[in-house]
């Protein structure tokens, strides 16, 4: 019975390894090809087969850069000795987060000179024995060019031009210089720009269909208007061809010298902003000349303001309506040397639909003269001789008249003093 015994215990024995045998196959079976339980599966989208799927990840979520910052355990908690293919979640984008639309290139799309009747594309060739262009910082150098257009278009940053030297550009299709975007101008050359208007466009000297700021240089600007059909402007910011488009004006300085003129009842302008026109500094001298309409030389459709510089306006119109400075809404004059002088059948110096605001400094100025010399009391100069001003307080040159009425003064003086001495010699 004990033998019997013992062979049944090592069958009993024999027949547990053997099924213990199975389930150890079958444990080694599971880790070898990596299945996982169903709630795991975000394990799967991490491996590097899968990465690579689009079944595994949404086109929209593996482009979003908020998958590079997802930890590891966001949404599934896993040991860290599982598998080695854990590993690939912290290194998944590998998609750039930055798209390349998103980089702004500091370049003009569109940069163009017409010289001798032949467009060169300034992008594709950037230097010319008369001009540069450094499309890094969008800068374009003439340096004694001539020519018949400079055509640009620069939305992503203010296109800078720079003058060297003297550059002569004509046209009689309406703008010599016509830029799509800001623009920054400067230098310690001469830009001499005439324009001609269109039956279908304005023409003139510079056209900016931005803001344009001007910080230096020469300019010798010319427009000439067509008939009745286009208006004549000397430098024009923004644009009403289709929708208006809005554009600042700033001078902070250089000599600006425009010359306007228009036979038909388009009218002749020589500065205009639509929106602010602003003078910091600089020496203006415009003349504008409309027989029979409007003869404007300085205007904004919004705001008109002087805060320095020197400004010398003439307008003309024999049978229209002439204006030194116009604003649709509003003129002010904080500082600055300003001469003003207009005349036409309607002729005023100062024109605006809404206020206009003087500086104190200035002393009474009639708002209604049709010339006005201003110039602050506190540092009259008389820096240019002109006529007699409808301002008797800052308009007229009184040096004559000054010395004048002092002369007569000093012998009253004397002659009183040399009586009283007699007097006092008698007692």
């Amino acid at each position: 019975m004990k033998r019997i015994s013992k062979f049944l215990s090592l069958l009993m024995v024999a027949a547990m390894l053997s099924l213990l045998i199975p389930v150890s196959a079958l444990a080694a079976e599971e880790a070898v090809s990596g299945q996982e339980s169903p709630n795991e599966f975000g394990l799967v989208i991490v491996t590097t087969e899968a990465a690579d799927t689009e079944t595994v990840l949404p086109e929209e979520t593996a482009n979003s850069s908020e998958i590079a910052s997802l930890p590891v355990d966001a949404e599934v908690s896993v040991p860290t000795d599982n598998s080695p293919e854990t590993n690939v979640v912290s290194e998944q984008p590998v998609i750039s987060t930055i798209e390349p639309e998103t980089i702004e290139t500091q370049a003009a799309t569109y940069l163009c000179l017409t010289q001798n009747g032949v467009i060169i594309d300034v992008l594709a060739t950037n230097t010319g024995s008369d001009y540069a262009y450094d499309a890094a910082a969008n800068e374009l150098t003439l340096n004694n060019f001539i020519g018949e257009k400079l055509d640009v278009k620069s939305a992503a940053v203010p296109f800078k031009l720079v003058l060297l030297g003297t550059n002569i550009i004509k046209t009689d299709n309406g703008f010599a210089v016509k830029v799509d975007g800001d623009m920054n101008a400067s230098g310690t050359g001469m830009l001499i720009a005439e324009g001609q208007a269109t039956p279908d466009i304005m023409g003139g000297g510079i056209n900016v269909v931005g803001n344009l700021v001007i910080d230096s240089g020469n300019y010798d600007i010319a427009a000439v208007g067509y008939e009745s059909s286009s208006s004549a402007v000397g430098i024009l910011t923004g644009d009403n061809a289709e929708v208006m488009t809005m554009g600042n004006l700033t001078i902070n300085g250089g000599n600006i010298d425009v010359t306007a003129y228009n036979s038909d009842y388009a009218g002749a302008f020589g500065l205009f902003a639509f929106g602010d026109l602003i003078v910091n500094g600089g020496n203006i001298d415009v003349f504008t000349d409309s027989p029979s309409s409007y003869s404007r030389g300085i205007g904004a459709y919004d705001k008109l303001v002087f805060n320095g510089g020197y400004t010398v306006v003439e307008s003309i119109a024999d049978h229209g309506d002439a204006g030194a400075l116009f604003s649709y809404n509003q003129i002010i004059i904080n500082n600055g040397i300003l001469n003003l002088c207009t005349s036409g059948a309607i002729a005023k110096a100062l024109v605006a639909e809404g206020s206009i605001d003087i500086s104190p400094i200035y002393g009474d100025v009639d708002r209604d003269a049709a010339c006005l010399y201003l110039e602050p009391l506190s540092a009259q100069t008389f820096k240019k001789q002109h006529a007699s001003s409808a301002n008797p307080k800052t308009g007229v040159d009184a040096t004559a008249s000054d010395a004048a009425v002092a002369g007569a003064a000093l012998i009253m003086m004397i002659g009183l003093a040399y009586t009283l001495g007699k007097r006092e010699m008698q007692v």
